[in-house]
């Protein structure tokens, strides 16, 4: 599209940081979307790759890329609260730049939205293998096909080791009118867990969610090298802890109890990737120390070590 009066509809963001690699295919995957309102806001986070020059690149043929850039670093929160600042959509649209949008994804999840009346709607997704090129299967179950979400349904999900994938992972669009109505922006203190933060607020506010079970978001996994992010599973932690003390949520009982289980589920994951690194990395005594340190996680090292020594022992044998 090269016009420039087309009617935007939803405003679809993404916060970029040395992103060259893969922000074409994120940008391209929005582009190449059947609705026609659409425009692209590429926040650029003081990127020091030529990402920005490949979008100026797309821009050349397209104008419904803009760009918006922050004076120094300041993470995805803040990118995005920026690029919301700059939107002239109805809906708010999230993509990460190292993710992409399946076909016809934007006009499902609008078409959904509004005939449900929500404030923000989300759905299923599916992994992304960069380096194998492969594509899992959907992360959530696809029955039913469509849900209306309330903060107990959300906390209940919202955590590792629940029955379906987080959903702290998913990529909503927002009604724009309701973010500003209620001032509610991503929460700039915090480079974790930031959408899981934004996803209560606006369920603490008496927004309604929708869950699409149809999977349109393609998510990279941080194992095919091309996500960048780091999990700081310390600062998820700390988050929702602070979470618990909300007067929003210390009145709410089932609340305040599910977060509790979150921050158990995400200090019980961080111990089991710390673990798996030790493993990896050779540290047996730090695995020796890891399960007297966390008694109520002690079975995880114990778990990897005894693996470890099981596979050692039939090793000498097999060679005997």
């Amino acid at each position: 599209m090269t016009t420039s009066d087309h009617r935007v509809e939803v405003s679809v963001i993404i916060a970029a940081f040395n992103c060259s690699p893969f922000i074409r295919r994120a940008v391209m995957s929005v582009l190449t979307q059947d609705h026609p309102g659409i425009e692209v806001i590429v926040a650029d986070d003081c990127s020091t790759d030529d990402t920005i020059d490949m979008v100026r690149q797309m821009m050349d043929s397209d104008n419904r890329i803009r760009i918006t850039r922050l004076s120094k670093n300041s993470g995805p929160s803040v990118a995005r609260n920026e690029a919301i600042k700059a939107a002239k959509g109805k809906w708010i649209a999230v993509l990460d730049a190292d993710d992409a949008y399946a076909p016809g994804r934007i006009s499902r999840l609008v078409e959904a939205a509004e005939r449900h009346s929500v404030d923000f709607a989300a759905d299923n997704f599916v992994y992304f293998d960069a380096q194998s090129g492969e594509t899992g299967k959907p992360a959530l179950s696809t029955l039913p096909k469509e849900e209306l979400v309330d903060l107990h349904t959300f906390l209940r999900q919202a955590r590792p080791y629940a029955t379906e994938a987080d959903y702290g992972l998913l990529k909503p669009i927002y009604r724009r009118s309701f973010l500003i109505e209620h001032d509610i922006t991503y929460p700039t203190e915090r480079r974790h867990g930031e959408d899981f933060l934004i996803y209560v607020n606006i369920l603490l506010h008496t927004g309604r969610m929708l869950l699409l079970r149809e999977p349109g978001y393609i998510y990279t996994t941080r194992s095919s090298g091309w996500s960048r992010t780091v999990v700081d599973y310390r600062d998820q932690i700390e988050a929702t802890a602070r979470l618990m003390k909300d007067r929003r949520v210390a009145a709410d009982k089932s609340a305040k109890h599910l977060l509790s289980t979150r921050k158990k589920a995400l200090l019980r994951l961080s111990t089991e990737r710390a673990c798996h690194h030790h493993m990896v990395s050779g540290n047996h005594l730090t695995l020796v120390r890891a399960i007297f340190g966390d008694f109520s996680n002690a079975d995880i090292p114990l778990r990897i070590l005894t693996r470890a020594i099981t596979k050692k022992i039939a090793s000498k044998f097999k060679n005997v």
